[in-house]
C-alpha cells in the first residue's frame, strides 16, 4: 500500500527536496502531479510480482515435489506443538476467580509438559 500511497500523495515540495537539481519530476496524483508517478509505481508492483513469481515459484514447486511443504496427516491432526515441539504452546482453563473482576474467564495455566507425555497441571495452591 505504501507504494501506491506515495504515488497518490507525494507533494511536489518533498519530491524536489529529496531529488534536488532537477525540476519537473513527477509527484502525487492527488497533489496535481498527473499520473506519471502512479504509472511508474504500478509498473514497479508488476515487476516485483513477476520477480517473486519467477524466483520463488520454482523453489516452492521443487519443495512441493519433494514432499517438504506438508506434514503428515497424523501430525496435522495431533497438532504441530505436540508432535514437533514436545508439548502444548498454551494450556487454557476456565477460572471462576479471574483477576479481572472475579467472573469466569479464559486464563493461562502454568503447566509443565515433558516430551512424549500429556500435560500435568501444577499442585493446587490453597
Amino acid at each position: 500500500m505504501g507504494i501506491l500511497f506515495t504515488a497518490l500523495f507525494a507533494r511536489k515540495k518533498y519530491v524536489n527536496e529529496v531529488y534536488p537539481g532537477r525540476e519537473g519530476r513527477p509527484y502525487g496524483l492527488f497533489m496535481g502531479g498527473g499520473g506519471r508517478l502512479l504509472a511508474a509505481h504500478v509498473l514497479q508492483i508488476v515487476v516485483i510480482i513477476g520477480w517473486v513469481s519467477c524466483t520463488m515459484g520454482p523453489l516452492f514447486y521443487g519443495l512441493n515435489k519433494m514432499g517438504l511443504l506438508r506434514i503428515s496427516a497424523e501430525d496435522e491432526m495431533a497438532g504441530m506443538d505436540l508432535t514437533r515441539h514436545g508439548g502444548f504452546a498454551y494450556a487454557y482453563h476456565d477460572d471462576e476467580s479471574s483477576s479481572h473482576g472475579g467472573g469466569p474467564g479464559l486464563m493461562l495455566k502454568n503447566v509443565r509438559v515433558e516430551p512424549g507425555t500429556t500435560p500435568t497441571p501444577p499442585a493446587s495452591q490453597t
